[in-house]
């Protein structure tokens, strides 16, 4: 939902990968030494257990890991446990899945721009640390899609295929992330970013990840005039995927039903994904995307 000013022109703008931004994503480069290998090489490949696992590296015991993996002899010498890691011949799969309808176009920067740079910057750590990495946008359907790639040398097609991205139409997540499932057949962890809003079958649709085998991570991306917009007076709300028009006055009762009704929205988005076991992230426009990486890597069950 797009709201402005009465006769107020539309903001445009072009989305660039710029010098600053790639030496950005060069900065990222010793975090991802330091954690992504551990996490994605490591801890997730481990469900997958059988023949085809050697040995990868150590790290310290955390409630509820499976004791059937603490090496016992560094405990006998350190009295200390650790687990023991361990890298399947397959590869990770990191899919990175962009919503590019037209909500995603709202913003200073855009949600749409702030999404892309999100995607960028995951790739380029898994890249680094040889994992695949595929990207595919939707809106009412399954849209581009980027075939996993694994060599960091792609990078500057991930790079190419993103700035390409056209941002239009209305939102289907059931049937976009069901189409993504059933022709996706190697389960590999799902990255959806995406507003969330306006859509009730969004559910629908990261179940459907789940039931494709995925390990799924949601990060809901809200431009900061959406959390705290600046509503006063006459204003002119224009809905960004159908163009329907609705003029109203603004004065404080609605805005306090405003922000009632978002934060009820979030926090349903945000339990649905606790009871279903998928990690979710709220982040907004305002928060630079490497910021938003970092504090995501810090505080995910995945990328930490």
């Amino acid at each position: 939902m797009e709201i402005k000013p009465l006769n107020a022109p539309a903001a445009a703008g072009d989305f660039v990968f710029d010098d600053e931004f790639l030496r950005k994503l060069e900065r990222l480069e010793l975090l991802a030494r330091k954690i992504f290998r551990g996490l994605l090489r490591g801890e997730h490949t481990t469900s997958r257990r059988g023949r085809g696992l050697e040995f990868s590296d150590f790290r310290q015991y955390r409630p509820g890991d499976d004791f059937r993996h603490i090496d016992w002899n560094i405990y006998s010498r350190l009295d200390q446990l650790f687990l023991k890691l361990h890298a399947s011949e397959e590869d990770v799969t990191l899919h990175l899945i962009v919503d590019a309808s037209a909500s995603m176009g709202f913003g200073e920067p855009s949600k749409f721009d702030h999404a892309r740079r999100l995607a960028a910057a995951l790739a380029y750590i898994a890249l680094h640390n040889l994992d695949r990495v595929g990207v595919s946008a939707f809106a009412e359907g399954l849209g581009a899609a980027l075939p996993p790639i694994k060599a960091r040398h792609h990078m500057a097609r991930l790079l190419t295929f993103l700035g390409d991205l056209p941002c239009a139409g209305g939102t289907r997540f059931d049937t976009a992330l069901r189409a993504f499932a059933t022709r996706t057949r190697n389960p590999g962890l799902v990255i959806l970013i995406s507003d969330l809003l306006g859509a009730g079958e969004a559910q629908d649709g990261i179940e459907a990840l789940r039931h494709g085998g995925h390990d799924v991570v949601v990060i809901q991306l809200l431009a900061e005039s959406e959390i705290a917009p600046p509503l006063d007076g006459a204003l002119r709300m224009v809905d960004g995927e159908t163009g329907n028009e609705l003029d109203v006055t603004v004065d404080q009762e609605l805005r306090r039903l405003y922000q009632f009704r978002l934060e009820r929205h979030l926090q349903e988005v945000e339990s649905f994904c606790r009871r279903r076991g998928v990690e979710y992230l709220r982040a907004s426009t305002a928060i630079a995307f490497e910021d938003v990486v970092l504090k995501y890597l810090r505080q995910g069950a995945h990328l930490r």
